[in-house]
């Protein structure tokens, strides 16, 4: 299976310092498992309920619950930029690089035997620091099954031992961690209070 777009869209191949080496098309870095950049942006309400994007059936994590947004890092861009621009793309959200603070960078590896793809990346995780109400989000429904879910912080922060092993279907294990420490410390504003 060949995701939309990946045939034109031209990404950053980096190395193991996130340095730009070159550049190749996403598809074949995707079959030959080369490193290259991505970011995610995770959302939350008042309530600090995290949104969650179910992937559609036409990408290789079909079914699973990923980041509130996610993609990669284009050609000459930089995670900062390509933060804004995913959330916009994915949510219709307008975002400034102010609105997003930067919690975790990490590389990881995704193989997907039965698509012969390696996703080999760097990813910057972001979270948007106002909360946000669903009727603000527009999902782009080529990148979700049926828009944005919502999980408690309460759910996330005490599962059990079968629920970690359910949760280990969700797309975004790793850096989890990072957002409920960041939503459990920190003081919410709604962006009016602070203009």
């Amino acid at each position: 299976m060949i995701e939309p777009n990946s045939e034109k869209e031209e990404l950053d191949i980096v190395d193991e310092e996130d340095m730009v080496i070159r550049s190749g098309v996403r598809n074949e870095i995707h079959r030959l498992g080369l490193l290259h950049r991505e970011v995610h942006v995770w959302l939350f309400d008042k309530n600090k309920n995290i949104y969650f994007q179910k992937s559609p059936a036409n990408k290789s994590s079909a079914g699973l619950f990923d980041a509130s947004v996610g993609g990669h890092v284009d050609k000459g861009e930089e995670y900062l930029a390509a933060a804004v621009r995913e959330t916009k793309e994915e949510s219709e959200l307008l975002v400034s690089p102010s609105d997003l603070i930067f919690l975790t960078k990490f590389k990881g590896v995704k193989k997907h035997p039965a698509l012969g793809t390696i996703n080999n990346f760097i990813r910057s995780v972001y979270v948007y620091k106002f909360p946000v109400e669903n009727t603000e989000l527009v999902p782009d429904l080529t990148e979700t099954d049926g828009g944005f879910h919502k999980f408690s912080i309460n759910f996330l922060s005490n599962l059990d031992k079968e629920d970690i092993l359910l949760f280990h279907k969700f797309v975004p294990t790793d850096e989890l961690p990072h957002v409920l420490k960041y939503l459990q410390n920190t003081q919410q504003y709604k962006k009016e209070e602070l203009a």
